[in-house]
């Protein structure tokens, strides 16, 4: 992320009041979107310029596949741009004690380094995975699509061990078509750190019953987080507009529309 020169001029221009939510840092706001842009086009299996610029690829990926890598890559600037909006509110945050009162300088840039540690270590660790896996699923069901006339179903595949979750567990084996809506919520990845995976199968498979999907999808329902209820290869994002990043107060709504004024390259 950034290096300790940069952190110490953002941390003294939110201090000094020249960094805020109007005025956002652009340099943090790459070195998120350049960190989960990485997870996205390793999960994806191919970069945005090469997939853009390279004809060769098209042998493995088409004009569909680069409209989703294009959404996808978006939503992350999009993402982080929200992500730097929240932190920067945040870390203003912290410049005042319980008592109403700013704090001295060396205190307050202490509580923002350990406010950078959660953001931009612990959390960022998890979108990047997120990330990756979300990218994975999205151009796997661009690939389900392509071959839904010979293959036109889907199975749910879980991971069954300790460590399965609540939300997956009922899923494992609910086996429908491509075009049933159940895809619409339950395509992987269904929470943070989520294992499962989809298989693509023909005809002769045994299509689960809607009474035994409407009862083994109750759980999940009812635990997975609204974020996670999307498709993200339908959708064309990693992050869903559910995240609480996107959640911003009334005053902020036509900032958050303009991107919280930070700019989406063209190429990267």
């Amino acid at each position: 992320m950034l290096s300790e020169k940069e952190m110490d001029v953002l941390i003294e221009g939110i201090y000094l009041g020249v960094i805020t939510e109007y005025n956002l840092p652009e340099n943090l706001y790459f070195a998120i979107a350049d960190r989960l842009k990485d997870g996205v086009y390793k999960g994806f299996g191919i970069d945005f310029t090469k997939l853009s610029k390279d004809v060769d690829t098209l042998v493995k990926f088409d004009a569909k596949d680069l409209e989703l890598l294009t959404e996808l890559r978006e939503n992350v600037y999009m993402f982080s741009a929200a992500k730097t909006f929240n932190e920067v509110l945040d870390f203003k945050g912290a410049m005042v004690n319980e008592q109403g009162e700013i704090k001295p300088f060396k205190e307050f840039k202490e509580d923002m380094l350990s406010l950078d540690e959660q953001y931009n270590k612990n959390w960022l660790r998890t979108e990047y995975d997120t990330a990756y896996g979300q990218a994975q699923n999205a151009v796997a069901w661009n690939q389900f699509e392509k071959n839904k006339d010979i293959l036109p179903n889907l199975r749910y595949s879980a991971v069954i061990d300790a460590n399965t979750s609540d939300i997956c567990a009922p899923l494992d084996g609910i086996c429908l078509p491509i075009d049933d809506p159940f895809w619409n919520t339950f395509m992987p990845l269904n929470h943070f750190n989520c294992r499962c995976l989809v298989t693509q199968e023909d005809e002769t498979v045994t299509i689960t019953s809607d009474s035994e999907v409407g009862e083994r999808t109750k759980t999940p329902s009812e635990e997975m987080q609204s974020a996670f209820k999307i498709n993200s290869g339908k959708k064309g994002v990693v992050f869903s507009e559910k995240h609480p990043y996107f959640s911003v107060d009334k005053e902020y709504k036509d900032l958050a529309e303009n991107n919280f004024n930070l700019p989406i390259p063209d190429e990267d």
